[in-house]
């Protein structure tokens, strides 16, 4: 069994199984995909996973298996048939989003705790994001996993 994982403080390794940066941000592909203790089918289910899209972020790997963080901290072992490397975000607070990348901009719409948008871009401290038909932009600080790695 192999597995990969890197410090917060440390550049990312490469993951033995993907030959990605371990730690990277994923996204959920499936629903009801099974969050398990450990990396096997042999191990107890401790969350099941319901929403598609939702990201994640990949901390280690072990075969076909990806330890995964959720936006809740929790932590679990999902399959990587289960994950997609579309990256997207989670709204942490009431965050405006905005057409551009400023505080000036104006505001196309309030986004709520718990909304999860498609993750585009990045712009200093914005992330340009899109929800239901539209692009703009919002704080980085109101998202998780809107880390600017591996956005080109």
């Amino acid at each position: 069994m192999s597995l990969s994982a890197a410090s917060a403080d440390q550049a990312p390794a490469i993951g033995p199984d993907s030959n990605l940066p371990v730690p990277r941000f994923v996204s959920l592909k499936t629903e009801g995909a099974n969050g398990r203790r450990g990396p096997g089918l042999e191990h107890r289910v401790d969350w099941i996973y319901e929403r598609a899209g939702l990201p994640l972020q990949v901390t280690a790997e072990s075969g076909p298996w990806r330890r995964v963080v959720d936006p809740d901290g929790d932590q679990s072992w999902i399959h990587a048939q289960n994950l997609e490397p579309r990256r997207t975000a989670y709204v942490t607070r009431v965050i405006a989003l905005r057409r551009h990348a400023n505080e000036g901009s104006q505001v196309l719409a309030h986004l709520s705790p718990g909304v999860v948008a498609g993750f585009t871009g990045c712009d200093g401290e914005w992330r340009r994001v899109t929800i239901a038909g539209r692009l703009g932009w919002v704080e980085a600080d109101a998202l998780w996993g809107a880390d600017c790695a591996g956005i080109g």
